[in-house]
């Protein structure tokens, strides 16, 4: 026997004595607060307690809400009985958290975030300000070929703040 048919046989044992290292399974139930869901194999056997974020605890880093219903792929996690959501066919929500920044995506849009501002904020008030345009227009000089007219915005401070906001926000 040559080392690549042992090697295959090998393998061929441990799929058929060894527990699975993936799942191809329907989505019975998403607890969101938990960031776990309840699977279906198959079978029709339930998989309970299935992570949609790699560790199980209050911090924030990614979560992939799968619609309920709908076929994923889960992992088992080393040699646990633990199993994680990897990719879904339909998916609810994907959030990806980095301390005070997040990027959240559902089917209503995007939520971006940094500290207390969002971008939805930013735009919402950068478009009040185009609104609130108002010009200031003067006229110089006492003779006719000395006059001029100065045209200036008067909210440019508005602008200048927004300006400010866009920098801080957007890398």
């Amino acid at each position: 026997m040559t080392p690549e048919q042992i090697r295959l046989k090998l393998e061929e044992m441990a799929k058929n004595n060894g527990p699975a290292v993936s799942n191809i399974a329907k989505v019975k139930s998403v607890n969101i607060q938990n960031s776990t869901c309840i699977l279906v194999d198959e079978d029709g056997q339930e998989i309970f307690n299935v992570r949609l974020k790699p560790i199980l605890n209050n911090n924030k880093s990614f979560v992939l809400i799968p619609k309920i219903g709908t076929n994923v792929l889960a992992l088992r996690i080393e040699d646990d009985d633990d199993w994680m959501v990897i990719a879904a066919d339909e998916i609810e929500k994907i959030g990806y958290y980095i301390n005070d920044v997040l990027f959240e995506i559902d089917q209503t849009g995007f939520l971006l975030k940094k500290e207390n501002e969002t971008l939805k904020k930013i735009m919402v008030d950068l478009v009040s300000a185009i609104k609130g345009i108002q010009l200031l227009v003067t006229t110089t000089g006492t003779s006719s070929a000395q006059s001029g007219q100065t045209t200036a915005i008067v909210n440019l401070s508005d602008f200048e703040a927004i300006e400010s906001r866009i920098n801080d926000f957007l890398n």
